[in-house]
């Protein structure tokens, strides 16, 4: 009974989400809507949730607290009065920063990228995309870019939470919805800009990493400016078909060449 819990706590409130945004995505569809296309995604959302505290959805917020409790932070972070915002702006900075250090790794490394392009594999990217990760990705993050935001930050509970809250918004770059944000692209990831990230046209490969801040693909020269009316299609020439093939896809999927550029080619097409 306790597991079952665990799982509802874990899952229930991304499900919803998930659900609600697939309603939302029917006024101004980039695809036809179609609960079709999330007929494998639902069902592999609980099982990676199910699938042990590895692959827990708090992984990271867990992660940091425990280092902090070992002793870890450099930097002594505080929620007291005026000084929580700049605090929280900080952590969330900082972590969106090695978000993107990450994702980048992930489509520079091929077994980082075994891993990663059942995320890419979906080709009719939706709100359900959103938790379709090989669910070994966030044991790697733990013991990188979270051990990292742990040694660097001694984190209080209250920001802990509110970016662990704030996580729910990477539903919204998912969905298939025609939004974008225009002349403030690099402000905050959109719709638009994220699905040129999941293109599966040639031109689009390797751009728009970003988790929350377009502005690291700017300052790393990794964007693509998104074009009025630029909605790509996605996916990869292979698709899983059953949650058992999501959870063996790394040793099923051939990653192609054009997916795992090296870093003087990101440069020059960037």
């Amino acid at each position: 009974m306790n597991i079952a819990i665990a799982i509802a706590i874990n899952t229930l409130p991304m499900l919803a989400l998930v659900l609600l945004a697939m309603l939302v995505e029917r006024r101004r569809p980039v695809d036809p809507p179609q609960f079709a296309a999330a007929r494998l995604n639902l069902p592999y959302l609980f099982v990676f949730s199910a699938s042990g505290p590895l692959t827990s959805l708090a992984l990271g917020t867990f992660t940091v607290a425990a280092v902090n409790a070992a002793g870890g932070g450099l930097i002594r972070l505080s929620a007291s009065g005026w000084w929580l915002l700049p605090s929280f702006l900080a952590y969330l900075f900082v972590l969106d920063l090695l978000e993107y250090l990450f994702h980048r790794a992930q489509h520079r490394f091929a077994w980082m990228w075994a891993m990663h392009s059942l995320h890419h594999s979906d080709p009719a990217m939706n709100a359900s995309t959103v938790e379709r990760h090989f669910w070994l990705e966030p044991a790697l993050k733990a013991v990188s870019i979270y051990l990292l935001a742990g040694l660097l930050f001694a984190t209080p509970n209250v920001i802990l939470g509110m970016y662990a809250v704030l996580g729910f918004y990477h539903v919204v770059p998912h969905m298939n919805l025609r939004l974008g944000f225009g002349r403030g692209w690099w402000l905050l990831n959109s719709p638009q800009f994220h699905r040129i990230h999941h293109s599966a046209l040639p031109r689009h490969y390797n751009c728009n990493f970003a988790s929350l801040f377009p502005v690291y693909d700017l300052l790393f020269h990794t964007y693509h400016v998104p074009q009025p009316g630029e909605f790509p299609p996605t996916g990869l020439d292979q698709q899983p078909t059953s949650l058992w093939q999501a959870l063996t896809w790394p040793l099923r999927y051939r990653q192609p060449r054009a997916q795992s550029k090296t870093l003087s080619d990101l440069t020059q097409n960037s």
